[in-house]
């Protein structure tokens, strides 16, 4: 007898290599036609209905009573642009739910590599489950009945779709930030259902898988200045906001340090929800901002290696533990009108360090050499995911809002992001871009690190923050977000 074997097969366009057994041992069923269908009763003492080479087996204990279930192939189609390699399944009695999961096999015809599970939720959108591929069949686990099929949810994949989200926004509370947080919370009702739904632009047709599991996490740019500077002390320290805004009647005095929807309840709660943690961030936070030292803190675990100020180490699982999950998808939005400034000297902050220019407000754009090295925070954001496909970086900064789509090369060349000093205010470097909102400086560290993060594989997306709303910026973020769970290669 022959025994199952495990090949390397690589999805050539992005060179991402994933194991899956085939076993040869067990030939493919041959296609399931549409209008095949299987019904039995199953009770409490469990049991397994079989269609043609698809298997579905219930526990025992998972139903409370005899119940007729039924598995139909029907005549509906993968939405938007998913590719189906199988027919769509329907699951009977619709909504029915079980105690302990119930086990699904599901045969098909297609790139096992990249073949994940779609399985509707309880808004009939479909989600991508957890999915193990052996030969010619798709498994997973489901705690409720709706439909189904196995396929890809990506005109070009390199992995499988994603069910979970982590998504972390990192948000610049210094003085100059009130408006600039308003336009994003305004955006976040919008933000979530669209995670919700799949749908990017709102016209009924799912594009992407909905998002089965979501974290959101919100962090601040504020790290304090060490035991000198302006800003003494730590800051918020990279660990994710649990308070609610004290000035919205609507909103709770804490809550979880990273937010997740209820089952069952109204995707507009949860956008609430986001919106108090966000809008009690407010703008008294250090104005040395180290967007990028606090992304990497909040989430690199502290059995990494990687150290920070004074010796500490990350809060990935730690202060923040279980926020970051190994089989979803990272996002990060970095909101800011500054360029990041993320030390390796915290000298660099203490006006009375005599290595530094005394113009404290042009130290981290005149001593680049006492700034961490991008490499550092594309290799730690990086490290934290088995693929770089499964890491988004985005943000809302300082371009002006006609470079929007262009080349990070094209940006970093244009005459309005040069570090410039202000001919008027020479303390002060020239704006990349102005608003009613106010101005914002070029944020070139940031482009830089979106630019070795999308070499190195990585969805990224560098959108102005001098438009006066944010749904431009929210749009193109969220197509790259859609991409990440989705797969794509591209």
């Amino acid at each position: 007898m022959r025994t199952p074997i495990a090949l390397t097969l690589l999805a050539l366009a992005a060179g991402c290599p994933r194991t899956v057994t085939v076993d040869d041992t067990e030939p493919a069923p041959p296609p399931i036609p549409v209008g095949a269908s299987e019904a039995m009763l199953i009770g409490p003492e469990g049991g397994a209905l079989a269609l043609q080479g698809l298997e579905l087996t219930i526990p025992a204990g998972a139903l409370a009573e005899p119940t007729r279930i039924e598995v139909t192939a029907i005549d509906d189609r993968a939405p938007g642009t998913f590719t189906a390699y199988s027919p769509v399944f329907r699951f009977e009695p619709a909504g029915l739910t079980f105690a302990t999961p119930a086990s699904i096999r599901l045969p098909f015809d297609g790139d096992g590599t990249v073949a994940s599970i779609f399985w509707t939720d309880d808004n009939g959108a479909f989600t991508a489950r957890p999915t193990e591929v052996e030969g010619a069949w798709a498994t997973t686990s489901v705690h409720h009945f709706s439909q189904a099929f196995v396929g890809t949810a990506c005109a070009e994949c390199c992995r499988q779709a994603a069910e979970g989200l982590d998504l972390l926004f990192v948000v610049d509370d210094s003085g100059s930030m009130s408006e600039e947080q308003a336009a994003l919370n305004a955006e976040i009702p919008r933000l979530a259902q669209v995670l919700a739904t799949g749908d990017l632009d709102g016209d009924g047709v799912q594009e992407f898988p909905a998002i089965g599991s979501l974290h959101v996490g919100i962090i601040s740019t504020d790290l304090g200045t060490g035991p000198g500077g302006a800003c003494s002390g730590s800051g918020r320290d990279g660990i994710l906001v649990d308070d609610g805004d004290a000035l919205d009647p609507s909103c709770s005095a804490t809550y979880p340090a990273w937010l997740e929807p209820a089952t069952g309840a109204p995707i507009a709660d949860f956008a609430g929800d986001v919106g108090c943690v966000a809008g009690n961030l407010g703008t008294d936070g250090c104005g040395f901002e180290q967007h990028l030292e606090a992304t990497l803190k909040a989430l690199t675990p502290s059995t990494s290696g990687m150290t920070f100020a004074g010796g500490t180490t990350g809060h990935g699982d730690g202060a923040n533990a279980g926020f970051l999950r190994e089989d979803a998808v990272l996002a990060v939005i970095e909101l800011t009108d500054e360029d990041d400034c993320s030390a390796s000297d915290l000298a660099l902050f203490d006006t009375a360090a005599p290595e530094y220019t005394p113009n404290i407000n042009l130290r981290c754009t005149e001593h680049p050499e006492a700034l961490q090295a991008l490499a550092r925070f594309r290799d730690g954001l990086l490290a934290l995911k088995a693929d770089p496909t499964q890491v988004v970086f985005t943000t809302i900064s300082g371009i002006p809002v006609d470079l929007q789509g262009a080349t990070y090369a094209d940006m970093l060349a244009d005459p309005r992001m040069q570090l410039t000093p202000d001919p008027d205010n020479s303390t002060q470097l020239l704006p990349a871009c102005e608003t009613p909102n106010g101005i914002a400086y070029p944020s070139r560290r940031l482009i830089g690190m979106a630019q070795e993060l999308e070499s190195a594989g990585a969805k990224t997306a560098v959108t102005s923050i001098c438009d006066a709303e944010f749904d431009g910026a929210v749009a193109v973020i969220l197509e790259q977000v859609a991409a990440g769970v989705s797969g794509s290669c591209e």
